[in-house]
């Protein structure tokens, strides 16, 4: 009987030392998170800031437009699609 109660004793302790500290722990983890995921997006945004409002920027990654194709490859081939025929039309005929 004595381990059951020190047993009960213990777990609402426990519980009771949850619901205190729960909460507090709680908001310190979130904060932390959030200031790591700001440290992040700073990180990111840091040469965006050298622009005015309503300047428009065009960054090209690919200066070459001409399409380069290796005279290896074989032989270009244009489809076209057709209509097929369904049994009702060859009926019809």
């Amino acid at each position: 009987m004595e381990g059951f109660l020190t047993f009960l004793i213990i777990l609402f302790l426990f519980f009771w030392l949850v619901a205190r500290f729960g909460p507090l722990l709680l908001a310190w983890w979130i904060k932390k998170k959030m200031g790591k995921f700001a440290n992040e997006n700073r990180m990111y945004s840091k040469g965006e800031d050298n622009y005015r409002e309503g300047e428009t920027i065009v960054n090209n990654s690919n200066p070459s437009l001409n399409k380069v194709v290796d005279r290896n490859v074989g032989e270009y081939v244009d489809y076209e699609e057709t209509k097929e025929e369904t049994k009702e039309e060859n009926k019809e005929a």
